[in-house]
């Protein structure tokens, strides 16, 4: 990897060491100081003299940490520190710590309830660091100044939803890629929190899923509209409907409306009339609890999410395949999806 930066090239050339894990170290460092610069920050001189000691095996992660701390806690002392210097030499440790404990090593793949059982294409595991300072990189390109929010939010979804792609770690991607979020928004001046993340944490993930699949063999492109509607929500107040059920692939809107009426609130639907203004002969199933079967399915399988379709049969009395019909309408719906093998595996209620 070339670098125009001095104390890029000088770290550079620890690549070629053979000594175990200095290569990776030195890696780290020039990665991690390399987004600062992403930001138009230049750690000191304190710092990169701390790498390299990192680097050789002189000191280990933590006695970095604890060295930059005591260094800026005695500057403060005598004089206010630099306080970008300060901000990019701490935040280069941190991403060091990261890059050397947590990147994801294999590439995966994640079955997705949206996708009917498809993935999305992760970032290659092999090319993490590369993709993330690229993705950042772009995203200095981008001028926020003079954009209203609603200018801003297209492009702003587009980003996280790549570096979500990217999938830096092997577990809690979502997680992360939602804090970075909040932090970065907060940093771009608007006021967030995380309540909007935390209540829709289900579908936020879901339109990451959406805007980064595409299967044109059957038709579907990415499509980052989900995601949008979720940051006109966050940062200009609108109230959009967001629900996962929606997200499918493959639905059309005559499909959608047919699952708003099949998920409405209990006790919401009416009772069939006949033309003569009399009630229908017609009479729904009802269990002795007095809920529709489905409801039925549903909150069993919301108690005990291990049950197998025996357990089902002889729980509710009801035959299998009317179980598998009501199961059916419940994937359909967003309200139920199958998590692992079927044995094995467990139900998850949404």
């Amino acid at each position: 990897m070339p670098y125009d930066d001095p104390i890029l090239r000088e770290l550079g050339g620890y690549f070629k060491a053979e000594e175990p894990g200095r290569r990776e170290r030195a890696d780290a460092w020039a990665t991690a100081i390399g987004l600062q610069k992403v930001d138009g920050l230049t750690p000191s001189q304190f710092l990169f003299d701390t790498a390299k000691d990192h680097i050789e095996g002189r000191i280990t992660q933590n006695q970095a940490r604890r060295r930059i701390h005591d260094y800026y806690a005695a500057q403060a002392e005598v004089a206010r520190p630099d306080p970008d210097k300060e901000e990019a030499d701490k935040v280069s440790e941190r991403i060091v710590a990261v890059l050397n404990d947590g990147l994801r090593t294999v590439n995966i793949r994640k079955r997705e309830w949206v996708l009917k059982d498809d993935s999305v294409t992760y970032g290659d595991a092999a090319t993490i660091k590369q993709s993330l300072i690229r993705e950042f990189i772009d995203e200095r390109e981008f001028d926020y100044g003079g954009k209203t929010p609603r200018k801003i939010i297209p492009h702003f979804a587009r980003f996280i939803a790549q570096i979500w792609q990217v999938h830096p770690f092997g577990e809690g991607n979502t997680r992360t890629t939602a804090v970075f979020a909040i932090k970065y928004l907060r940093s771009l001046g608007f006021s967030v929190d995380n309540d909007a993340f935390r209540d829709n944490a289900w579908y936020f993930r879901n339109a990451l899923v959406r805007a980064n699949y595409a299967d044109y063999a059957r038709e579907v492109s990415r499509d980052w509209s989900y995601l949008e509607i979720f940051f006109r929500n966050l940062l200009l107040g609108e109230k959009n409907e967001m629900k996962s059920r929606y997200l499918l692939i493959g639905l059309t809107e005559e499909d959608k409306q047919k699952i708003r009426e099949l998920t409405e609130e209990k006790g919401g639907q009416k009772k069939a009339v006949g033309k003569s203004g009399k009630k229908s002969g017609k009479k729904k199933v009802v269990g002795k609890s007095g809920k529709k079967t489905v409801d039925r399915v549903w909150a069993l399988l919301q108690e005990r999410p291990q049950s197998t379709f025996a357990d089902m049969v002889r729980v509710l009395g009801i035959t299998r395949s009317t179980i598998q019909k009501h199961i059916a309408n419940l994937k359909a719906a967003g309200r139920l999806r199958r998590v692992g093998p079927d044995k094995g595996g467990h139900w998850e209620v949404i």
